[in-house]
């Protein structure tokens, strides 16, 4: 599913607002206690992000499949766009594996126990997404605030996060493209722009309610 651009963020009681997190978009397949993740233009992104694959032991089910960002986080817990184009590249010291850790943000589940979820909608997948991953070291489910996407985005902004997620709470995941069923806004952060920690982050949409 391929969000749609709007200009800037808006209010809405029927969407779900959270961080566009900056990161690249990455598919995690979970079946019969295996991992396997799919990431546009790599083709085996698990033998640069090995730590992920604890993923299994942490979900609580199988057959399943989790939608969300990829990110490494430099030595202070912050997203580091720089170690993520490294881990990508395969590049670096010890076979490979550059510095940072790697964490995964997941914000939709896709399928689960062998069954499709795609058909439902958002709120009920997003229900069932937070049930079955408890948070772990890392693998997490990213947080967020329904209905008042500009107090996010301000929030957002002073973190200096640019971009902010809108999902509609009733609508199925739809392949291609999205319509209003994602919908991805831009933000201003100031100038120079704060690194915040991951941590930080995800304490955001807990301060706003």
């Amino acid at each position: 599913m391929e969000a749609t651009g709007v200009d800037e963020p808006f209010d809405d009681p029927d969407y779900f607002f959270e961080p566009w997190w900056p990161g690249v978009r990455g598919l995690a397949f979970v079946e019969a206690g295996a991992l396997r993740m799919q990431i546009a233009g790599l083709s085996d992104p698990m033998a640069t992000f090995p730590e992920l694959g604890d993923l299994p032991r942490q979900v609580i089910g199988d057959g399943l499949v989790l939608d969300g960002t990829l990110l490494v986080l430099d030595d202070e817990g912050r997203p580091d766009a720089e170690l993520l184009r490294a881990r990508l590249a395969g590049s670096g010291p010890r076979g490979g594996i550059v510095a940072g850790r790697p964490a995964y943000v997941a914000s939709d589940l896709l399928w689960l126990e062998g069954g499709s979820l795609v058909r439902r909608p958002f709120r009920v997948r997003r229900d069932r997404l937070t049930a079955i991953l408890p948070e772990g070291d890392r693998v997490i489910v990213g947080r967020g605030y329904a209905g008042e996407g500009t107090l996010v985005a301000e929030a957002l902004a002073s973190l200096g996060i640019d971009g902010l997620s809108a999902r509609r709470l009733s609508a199925a995941h739809k392949a291609g493209r999205a319509g209003d069923a994602w919908i991805r806004a831009p933000i201003v952060p100031p100038e120079p722009r704060p690194r915040p920690t991951l941590a930080l982050i995800l304490r955001l949409p807990l301060e706003l309610g």
